[in-house]
């Protein structure tokens, strides 16, 4: 049984209400930007702030675990008989941490080009890099839980094959519940890695001076917001079939990838033109910053949404979860964009071994979790909402982070070395220091081996 959780609802980066990231390997490794030019200036710039993010394995891993966690909880009847299922059931929130990671960690680069005048990542690359990250695991977990584990609603039908082998599965009301359920965040995303190069480059247009690029910047991501807005209002006024899918789109879910994207380019000017505001070298930040996305989430819980995952709510209380999801998602990536990052308990925490890799193989447990849900019915012959929650979540999880770490080593890694094998798609020459053909990538790494501190 697959169970997806609606918009009108409900969400996308990664199911029913999740989203997986797969563009986990968009943050430069280490060092200097790569879109930035020859060391000198740049160099003082990236010692004020270095641009390799060594906390988002750890949000990967938060976001994943949100997404296994509605699924698990519902199905087990935990969240439609314990009065903390208004909790549990906003745990589609994971969604929005990864529409904000996409949004920060691919829109960054560009937006770093755009702030020094360097040149601008080649398109043909960014998006043969994206393909590479999503299609084959995503086509293996697809192949697996559709026609040997049986657990989908298969496509028996050409065009059914083609919607969910093509992401298209959102756009045709009929083919949405087929497939990999949750898989509807990779469509979203898969729009999102088409559409951010084209918008990048008509920013790039005729640059200014860097403070009046800011200023561009920063007004381009309040119409992509305006934009998203209204079209989850007029979407809402709609009586079309489509309708009940379009929350899915990525004009619906702009203003979550605008959030992400706001985060990149205050994270490149701190970096390459300004000093990073003390107050955010402050030890309580991070604190601080984690008790707001923790209020914006109990303020979502307390809207009033129903608990089950198909719902429809009124305009105004969609747009209310909308913006909820995106704070919280905001204050949460905060204290692993700005201020130092290998201090503090709550980045500790992000950045230590068994976290880490967690988040490092989050896109194989986003993909394969539902799959044991439903093998686990079918094995113990358990009844829906009368299961141990503590038992299903055990299982589930363990079954999902084994097939992860398979996908993960056996196919995902392998085929991410391919993209040291793609320079050609590359205009730029590689950084100083870099052998032709290699492009450090935080998805090629092994998580690391840091501890709590």
């Amino acid at each position: 049984m697959a169970i997806r959780t609606a918009p009108s609802r409900r969400s996308a980066g990664d199911p029913a209400p999740a989203a997986a990231d797969p563009e986990a390997d968009a943050a430069p490794s280490g060092g200097r930007d790569p879109a930035v030019g020859p060391p000198g200036a740049g160099a003082s710039a990236a010692m004020r702030h270095p641009s390799h993010f060594p906390c988002f394995d750890g949000l990967r891993a938060f976001a994943a675990l949100s997404v296994l966690l509605i699924h698990v909880t519902f199905v087990s009847g935990y969240t439609l008989r314990s009065s903390l299922g208004i909790y549990t059931a906003r745990l589609e929130i994971g969604v929005s941490v990864f529409f904000l990671i996409s949004g920060f960690l691919l829109y960054r680069p560009f937006a770093v080009s755009h702030l020094t005048g360097a040149s601008s990542p080649a398109v043909g690359k960014f998006w043969m890099r994206r393909l590479l990250r999503i299609v084959p695991a995503y086509w293996l977990a697809l192949t697996v839980t559709n026609y040997v584990l049986h657990v989908n609603k298969e496509g028996h039908s050409l065009f059914s094959v083609f919607a969910q082998y093509g992401f298209f599965q959102i756009y045709f009301p009929k083919e949405i519940f087929g497939g990999i359920t949750q898989a509807w965040s990779l469509c979203t995303e898969i729009s999102f890695y088409a559409f951010l190069p084209l918008f990048a480059a008509l920013l790039a247009v005729r640059r200014p001076s860097a403070g009046r690029q800011l200023r561009r910047e920063l007004v381009a991501l309040v119409v992509l917001t305006a934009v998203s807005v209204a079209f989850r209002v007029w979407s809402y006024h709609l009586h079309t079939k489509l309708a009940g899918t379009m929350g899915d789109w990525l004009p619906a879910n702009l203003d979550l990838f605008a959030l992400g994207m706001l985060l990149a380019v205050l994270s490149a000017w701190y970096t390459h033109a300004r000093p990073e505001p003390r107050w955010l070298r402050w030890r309580a930040v991070p604190w601080l910053s984690w008790a707001t996305a923790a209020g914006c989430f109990w303020a979502v819980s307390h809207l009033g949404i129903r608990i089950v995952p198909l719902y429809v709510t009124s305009p105004g209380v969609n747009l209310a979860r909308q913006a909820l999801y995106g704070l919280f998602a905001f204050f949460l990536l905060l204290p692993a964009v700005f201020g130092p990052q290998d201090r503090g308990l709550i980045r500790g925490l992000l950045r230590c071994w068994p976290v880490a890799s967690l988040g490092v193989i989050s896109y194989g447990i986003y993909l394969w979790h539902q799959a044991w849900i439903s093998m686990y019915l079918r094995w113990s012959g358990d009844h829906l909402f009368v299961i141990p929650v503590g038992r299903l979540v055990g299982i589930v999880a363990a079954l999902a982070i084994a097939a992860a770490t398979v996908s993960y080593f056996g196919l995902e890694r392998p085929i991410l070395r391919l993209k040291q094998r793609i320079s050609w798609w590359d205009r730029n020459p590689p950084a100083p220091g870099v052998p032709p053909g290699t492009d450090p990538d935080p998805a090629d790494r092994p998580a690391p081996a840091t501890a709590v501190t």
